[in-house]
């Protein structure tokens, strides 16, 4: 199979018909999905969503339409996690189909990095907004990762940090699942939702994967040698690149 075929799966069968049910499913998966980010430290108690939905302006479309990220506050860090995109499809049928996505992502940070700024006009949250955003367009990055276990994409961020873009003026960023403080799935009453952490790679850690013979190898050693190193998967503007040898 070429490596970016994607298999498809069986429609699962514990979908639900009817804006009644629907509502109720999607009332659970939320509370599953707060109770969990609840887990993670000191959740914020706004949202952070655009005033205008992007897909009323031809973004992609959310599972249930609604776009938000959470803000988590932890003794050390803070973290950056999307909100929505496990939460139930809804087809023109009023078919309601559990988990959507299947996964959530994050984005973790010291508070200096936000240089003393709301959360919301960071770079970090341009990342993880526009990382979201390709996870709703691309539909299937939870295969992807579960087949390669890593994923990278190279992004267009409006105010990047000195020393962060390539030459071609990207920024690229690594999903694994799974972090050293951050765990990789959370738990519904409909079944798993993976849960990918983003790290902000080096020119010189992107340049690295983009070269290699054998990406997902590539990929699976980075992930590796950052979770050894000393920011692990934080993201960090200023860090010396990590190169596996």
């Amino acid at each position: 199979m070429p490596d970016n075929e994607i298999p498809q799966v069986p429609q699962p069968d514990d979908a639900v018909v009817g804006k009644e049910a629907g509502a109720q499913m999607l009332a659970t998966a939320c509370a599953a999905r707060d109770a969990f980010y609840a887990t993670l430290g000191a959740v914020d108690a706004d949202v952070l969503a655009p005033l205008v939905n992007p897909a009323f302006m031809g973004g992609p479309r959310w599972p249930s339409l609604r776009q938000a990220w959470r803000v988590i506050r932890r003794n050390d860090s803070i973290l950056i996690a999307s909100d929505g995109l496990s939460d139930p499809f809804e087809d023109d049928d009023d078919v309601f189909v559990p988990r959507g996505h299947l996964l959530e992502v994050c984005i973790e940070a010291p508070p200096s990095a936000f240089n003393g700024g709301p959360v919301q006009a960071s770079w970090l949250f341009d990342l993880v907004y526009q990382v979201s955003q390709n996870v709703a367009d691309h539909g299937s990055i939870d295969l992807l990762v579960q087949r390669h276990g890593s994923v990278s994409m190279a992004l267009d961020l409006q105010d990047a940090p000195k020393g962060l873009e390539d030459e071609n003026e990207q920024v690229g960023v690594l999903l694994a699942q799974g972090a050293s403080t951050i765990p990789s799935s959370f738990g519904t009453p409909y079944g798993e939702v993976m849960l990918l952490t983003l790290t902000a790679l080096q020119p010189a850690e992107l340049a690295y994967i983009c070269e290699a013979e054998d990406k997902a190898q590539a990929r699976r050693d980075l992930a590796a040698a950052l979770a050894a190193s000393p920011a692990g998967h934080w993201s960090v503007a200023q860090r010396p690149a990590v190169i596996p040898r």
